[in-house]
């Protein structure tokens, strides 16, 4: 239960498209070790037998998950990967993107909750110098994991997330 309650706090547990066997699974988990205790008074007392497999399967149950929902890294492209020099030296050149897009996508999605007035978890993003140093947990909430905004409430758009990415990737300043 009290998994249940915190796991709308990490969007890695309920965004990922096996969000119920994760809920069921730690659930699982928490009984498994929750038995451990309750047996574990009646073993000292010599009434039940060792109630370490319940436990071991509890840990177990969390390491698999923890081994299952482990960040994937990115795909490389292999159609990019060319002999020619000149195909790969375009392939690699990053897209430059203007600050001011990236400026408009923060001012219109995020500030409503983390600008001046509202300052969700602290995190404001009212100015060019704190959107540059909070750039790694832009990238991490509103792109890696779409937890941002919270239930896309702002409506925010797949080319913004790419916008964001874009700029988080060729290195975050306000140029």
């Amino acid at each position: 239960v009290l998994f249940a309650m915190l796991s709308n706090h990490y969007s890695f547990t309920y965004m990922g498209p096996y969000n119920l066997v994760v809920l069921v699974l730690m659930m699982t988990a928490g009984a498994l070790i929750r038995q451990f205790f309750v047996m574990r008074h009646g073993f000292k007392l010599g009434r039940n037998a060792n109630p370490l497999p319940y436990a071991l399967a509890g840990v177990a149950v969390i390491a698999a998950l923890v081994v299952a929902m482990r960040p994937q890294p990115e795909p490389t492209d292999m159609a990019s990967t060319s002999t020619s020099a000149a195909t790969a030296t375009s392939a690699t050149t990053p897209v430059a993107v203007d600050f001011a897009e990236v400026r408009a996508v923060v001012t219109q999605r995020c500030v409503m909750c983390h600008g001046e007035a509202v300052q969700m978890k602290g995190i404001r993003l009212d100015s060019d110098a704190r959107i540059v140093a909070q750039a790694q947990a832009i990238y991490q909430q509103a792109v890696v994991s779409r937890a941002m905004p919270m239930n896309n409430g702002t409506g925010m758009l797949p080319s913004e997330r790419a916008l964001l990415a874009t700029w988080f990737k060729n290195g975050p300043t306000s140029r």
